[in-house]
């Protein structure tokens, strides 16, 4: 039995020797390029890598393999003639009593030739889950954010074409699907719910998030701060012309008291036509300007909205008078003579419809070669007996009359009448057109007109 031991043990020692013996120089030349260098833990999927292989030596024929728990494939051997390079394409599994490391892993491998010879070369295997391939990094909450800026990064030297990303948490839900190149980082935007903000708390909160690939999918949870802030939004609103429209409105949408101030600043023509919703904390008068200011503390969620309307429709108007009204006095003030018409009712015997026609002219200048002209209304008929002086013309089939006046002197005046009836009784408005003066002065011709004389004609009620 004793010998027996010496003789197993002879042997294996000897078979240490010979295999020691092996590893020597095959005489390559050897590089690595990664393709993908990492091995995920949930899609199974080998790490690839490219050996160039240069055989400084001759022609033979080599296989890869490892020895230390890392199974390389293809196991086919290939041949390389001398000096010449070549570019082999394996793939690294790691077995399953190294799958729970994490992070790279240095191993040794071996290149063996025809003859047995073994020459050792080393590579690294990045052995990863999802979530340590796909780093989802999310920046600070704050309560008026209405959205969130999210980052994806692709930590490995491998192409997910097929990537979705769901995330929930109790300020948003997102969900995307994307591709994500190797080692490439893709920036979004989430939009939050600013109802959910105004209620929640500042601190640390999860996000749960479910990376998906490939038909797998890992969970993972990811920290986000929502932070305390002192914060007030301002919005501002100018609309409107004739009636201009001032809105400014402060809210606070921070998580602390805070006290607010609006300052409204109008002239003091535009003062006097302005109106607000609320009343002013203070009024200050600086120079020609007044300022309107609203002061008020306002707690998380609060809002103060002043609206100030300038109303300028009643200064437009008052413009528009004033400039009828100075058109009206220069045109009254142009006219060298001023020709009135007035009209009045006059009872008859015969109780015919009939009214007294009165044109009064009257010199503010001095003019000469005077013509009167008036004209009938439709369905009117001259009376022939006039006042002091008689028309000096009268075309009855252009129903027109004409008064001559050698000259008038500043501040003289004429009066003359007529009298006009109708058989046919009259209701209502009945309007005389206007007389035209034509007259001479400084040598040059003018003219002028007279109002429009009317008279309202109501009919007669019964009575009881």
């Amino acid at each position: 039995m004793k010998k027996l031991h010496v003789f197993v043990m002879g042997i294996i020692l000897l078979s240490l020797i010979l295999f020691s013996l092996g590893f020597v120089s095959a005489a390559l030349e050897v590089s690595i390029k990664p393709v993908s260098d990492s091995y995920i833990i949930e899609l199974n999927e080998p790490a690839t890598m490219d050996l160039i292989i240069k055989n400084l030596g001759g022609s033979d024929s080599f296989e890869v393999y490892s020895l230390v728990g890392i199974e390389i494939t293809p196991k086919e051997k290939f041949n390389i003639p001398s000096g010449e390079t070549k570019t082999i394409r394996i793939y690294a599994i790691p077995r399953e009593a190294l799958k729970a490391k994490r992070g790279f892993l240095t191993f040794e491998y071996l290149i063996k030739n025809s003859k047995g010879e073994i020459q050792k070369e080393r590579m690294s295997i990045n052995i990863a889950g999802l979530g340590d391939a796909i780093l989802i990094s999310l920046d600070n909450l704050y309560p008026n954010s209405e959205k969130i800026n999210v980052v994806f990064k692709n930590t490995l030297m491998r192409d997910f074409n097929d990537l979705k990303i769901k995330m929930s948490s109790p300020f948003f839900v997102y969900e995307k699907e994307f591709p994500l190149k190797g080692l490439e980082m893709k920036e979004d935007e989430i939009q939050t719910d600013k109802n959910k903000l105004k209620t929640m708390d500042a601190g640390k909160y999860l996000v749960s998030a479910l990376i998906q690939t490939g038909g797998k999918a890992t969970e993972e949870e990811i920290t986000i701060r929502f932070l305390e802030q002192e914060n007030i939004e301002s919005n501002e609103v100018d609309e409107g012309w004739i009636v201009r429209r001032t809105e400014v409105s402060k809210n606070n949408i921070g998580n602390v008291k805070k006290t607010v101030s609006i300052t409204i600043k109008k002239n003091l023509i535009s003062n006097l036509f302005t109106s607000v919703n609320i009343e002013p904390s203070r009024a200050e008068v600086i120079v020609l300007n007044k300022n309107y200011v609203w002061e008020r503390e306002l707690g998380p969620g609060e809002q103060l909205k002043v609206i100030v309307r300038t109303n300028w429709l009643y200064p437009i108007i008052v413009i528009l008078l004033i400039i009828i009204v100075v058109m009206l006095i220069k045109r009254y003030l142009k006219n060298d003579l001023v020709l009135k018409k007035n009209v009045y009712f006059v009872k008859t015997k015969g109780g015919e419809f009939a009214l007294k026609v009165h044109l009064k002219i009257k010199a503010r200048r001095f003019a000469e070669n005077i013509k009167i002209i008036d004209k009938l209304p439709p369905l009117a008929k001259l009376y022939e007996k006039f006042g002091a002086v008689a028309p000096d013309k009268i075309d009855l089939t252009n129903k027109r009359l004409e008064w001559n006046l050698e000259a008038l002197n500043k501040g003289e005046e004429r009066i003359f009448s007529y009298i006009i009836y109708s058989k046919i009784g009259i209701i209502g408005k009945f309007e005389l057109p206007p007389a035209e003066v034509i007259y001479e002065r400084e040598e040059k011709i003018k003219e002028s007109y007279s109002n429009r004389a009317f008279f309202i004609n109501e009919p007669e009620r019964n009575k009881r």
